[in-house]
């Protein structure tokens, strides 16, 4: 609903304009009406209406006046003046401070309702440009902050402080904790992609309000379907005193409130953004470890024992592997990879509690692609899918092995159409920003990566399946046809397009010219001329 706010001086025609047309019908809401402009400005400064119907003569302060002071406060409403003939050359004058239209009087419904949904539909393209705008920014910096925690950031200190502050991330504090939150049996409660997506913002929404009395918190949703929280700690304060307790009470309020289970991970403090990545890691440790942590909901793993540790960080390396693997559709890596956890398993000689943890994690993993490429449960895995019953009742580590190698073999047979939408995005992605930069000598994969916040092995391995080309290959090809562009184009320097191409040397230039056309740019030049 677009609101509207209704000024005039005469309470008949405002009774007229409030009855003249059913505004829901169309979209709008009368939200408020006001006698004179001083009135309604105060007015427009309380609701902030989207439109607003505005007598040229009120008391106090008339249309054109109000118009002035609307403008002052920067305001984007649409402003539609309701004038007599009389006023005609007024009300023109009037559109050229950005009045968007103006209606004579005597008007019917009809001229009412076409003006407004002439409004509207501009109101309602600006309001999808923000959404979309606001959709990328949240998007960016929720890539950004991914690859924190994976420690795939190629920036230094300051580099990623100032990265954070341009998305509304401002740190006092260099000592850092971070959390990871999971919700209990995810995907057996639901199977549809977008109920969980609300589940999610519920929670988050729970451990944001918690934490608002910290000035340095942010969460953001991160690998297998988990939420993650990083926290800002006062110096000399121990994790105990600064945050668990209050993860603790988000448990609480989330089990009352939204009639679920949450379990938290929580790693040890570090020192400087960059560290980040170690504390992500062992808050993954703690929460692997919440099946035998019996009714703990908040695990922290400074108290986990020797053994609980030695089982969490390799397994947890593989599993970054293996989105990848699943993402870039690679059935033979993924293959290869569910191998090692197995061989972890045999070579740890891990009971059966923790191949159990081990596995689920598997599971969580596999769900959270399923659910990442728009697929449901249901959809992919039938109605009567109950990975933990069907784990408990394998007799072996082999049986095990190869039910968990069927289980990825169905996610990778439902991810080609999904896959190739969002590789295709990220290539299109690429290709603009190497257009846009390729006179850079600096640029690289991994400048590439950093700067569209995403994955460098990933980045790679989706070019190379959509192109069947490197991204190395394809930057060489952009530059030698711009070369060839520049070199058609007039009298200018070989050494000059070198550098204009993103070349330092002329020498390699010109051998890279060579290599990709069969002749030099100087032979080039003198075959364009003949």
């Amino acid at each position: 609903m677009f609101k509207i706010i209704i000024a005039d001086d005469e309470a008949i025609f405002r009774e007229y304009m409030r009855t003249l047309i059913d505004w829901e019908q169309y979209g709008f809401e009368v939200c408020c009406e006001a006698r004179n402009g001083t009135e309604a400005l105060e007015l427009i400064k309380e609701h902030k209406p989207d439109i607003a119907l505005v007598d040229i003569n009120m008391p106090f302060l008339d249309g054109l006046g109000l118009v002035e002071q609307v403008n002052a406060l920067g305001n984007d409403m649409s402003i539609i003046l309701i004038t007599g003939h009389s006023e005609f050359e007024y009300a023109r004058k009037a559109v050229k401070l950005g009045v968007v239209d103006y209606i004579l009087k005597p008007f019917d419904k009809e001229e009412l309702v076409m003006t407004l949904l002439k409004i509207k539909g501009n109101l309602q393209k600006l309001q999808d440009e923000k959404d979309l705008e606001k959709n990328n920014f949240n998007h960016m910096k929720e890539r950004f902050l991914n690859l924190l925690i994976s420690g795939e950031l190629i920036a230094g200190e300051e580099e990623i402080l100032q990265q954070l502050k341009r998305f509304g991330i401002a740190l006092r504090s260099s000592r850092l904790v971070v959390s990871c939150i999971e919700i209990d049996n995810m995907y057996n409660q639901w199977s549809d992609a977008k109920e969980i997506v609300l589940w999610k913002f519920a929670v988050s929404n729970i451990v944001s309000e918690i934490m608002s009395t910290k000035s340095g918190h942010f969460i953001f949703n991160g690998p297998e379907g988990r939420i993650i929280s990083i926290l800002e700690l006062d110096r000399d304060i121990d994790v105990e005193s600064n945050c668990i307790e209050m993860y603790r009470r988000a448990c609480d309020l989330v089990k009352r409130y939204l009639r679920f289970t949450i379990t938290i991970g929580v790693g040890n403090p570090v020192n400087g953004i960059k560290a980040v990545r170690g504390s992500y890691l062992e808050s993954l440790v703690a929460l692997q470890n919440k099946l035998v942590a019996g009714d703990t909901r908040v695990i922290s793993v400074s108290n986990l024992g020797n053994e609980s540790m030695n089982i969490g960080f390799y397994p947890n390396e593989i599993n970054e592997k293996l989105i990848l693997a699943l993402r870039t559709n690679d059935r033979e890596d993924v293959m290869t990879l569910l191998g090692d956890v197995f061989n972890f398993i045999k070579d740890k000689k891990l009971s059966f509690e923790y191949v159990f943890i081990l596995v689920m994690g598997l599971v969580s993993l596999c769900l959270s692609y399923i659910n990442e490429i728009g697929k449901n449960t249901d959809q992919v895995f039938g109605k009567d899918f109950s990975p933990y019953s069907e784990i408990k009742n394998k007799t072996s580590l082999e049986e095990l092995h190869q039910w968990s190698v069927g289980l990825f073999e169905t996610a990778l047979s439902f991810s080609e159409e999904g896959r190739h939408t969002k590789s295709k995005k990220i290539v299109d992605s690429v290709k603009e920003y190497i257009e846009e930069n390729y006179f850079d000598s600096n640029l690289s994969v991994e400048g590439i990566a950093n700067d569209i916040f995403i994955n460098s092995s990933y980045l790679r391995k989706v070019f190379k399946k959509e192109l069947n080309m490197s991204v190395s290959d394809y930057i060489v090809d952009v530059r030698m046809q711009k070369a060839k562009e520049l070199i058609g184009s007039g009298n200018i320097k070989l050494s000059d397009i070198s550098e204009r191409v993103g070349y330092s040397d002329a020498g390699y230039f010109s051998k890279s010219f060579k290599r990709k056309f069969g002749f030099s740019p100087s032979e080039y030049e003198n075959l364009k001329n003949r």
